[in-house]
């Protein structure tokens, strides 16, 4: 989905892994940045009614909240280490899908992209809020981009005791067959011609959800594209 990131073979490891790192936290605080930037925009529009105009202020202000929380647990740990989550962070998901989902509108109508989603009252698992929403917020983002104009994107949550999983559906592409095993490495993407990007997203994912000890996969899609499922314990 994304494209690789290039890279010299007699590049010091040292120098290497800076520049991912610095790639990767680029990478995380843009997804709220344009978020927070398309309801300022809407807003400055001028043509939204005072309760729409309650709800993207407070959007914004969920999201500049979480991004300065997203800044400060930079300065602690880099996305990318697997090392284990807190014990005892627990989330109802289906909440954290609603702000994903929330926070993402501006993106996916500016693309006329419809975001469904099938969701039970609530679902409680064992990973942090936040997290949730990173890793969802990657999972998403990439369908936005890479679904055609028009397209349509399907996020779902069920109790597959003992988990709690989270589907992610599209009507797009789909993921080229030679990647699909290698999909969630750094630096790899999938049939994404013209699309920009660092081959980070999906690495992304994969630390998140392997820090809540959970799990992430890909599966066919009923709509004809790619299906990303993220599996948490039960909370």
């Amino acid at each position: 989905m994304d494209s690789a990131i290039s890279s010299c073979a007699a590049e010091p490891p040292v120098e290497r892994l800076a520049r991912v790192l610095l790639a990767t936290i680029g990478h995380e605080l843009r997804t709220p940045l344009t978020s927070i930037r398309g309801y300022i925009e809407t807003l400055l529009e001028g043509d939204v009614d005072p309760a729409t105009a309650h709800r993207f202020l407070v959007t914004a202000r969920r999201e500049t909240l979480r991004l300065g929380r997203l800044v400060d647990g930079m300065l602690e740990f880099s996305l990318l280490d697997l090392a284990a989550a807190p014990l005892g962070a627990a989330c109802n998901v289906v909440e954290q899908i609603e702000a994903t989902v929330e926070m993402l509108s501006p993106m996916a109508a500016s693309r006329r992209v419809t975001i469904r989603t099938q969701l039970p009252q609530a679902a409680q698992a064992r990973v942090d809020g936040d997290a949730c929403v990173h890793a969802l917020a990657n999972l998403i983002e990439n369908a936005v981009k890479y679904v055609d104009e028009g397209g349509t994107i399907e996020i779902s949550c069920e109790r597959q005791t003992p988990f709690v999983a989270i589907a992610v559906d599209d009507d797009g592409g789909g993921i080229a067959p030679e990647v699909r095993e290698s999909i969630f490495g750094l630096g790899v993407r999938g049939n994404a011609a013209g699309r920009s990007g660092r081959g980070i997203g999906l690495a992304v994912v994969k630390a998140i959800v392997e820090r809540a000890s959970g799990s992430v996969g890909l599966e066919a899609s009923r709509l004809g594209g790619a299906r990303f499922v993220l599996r948490f314990a039960e909370g």
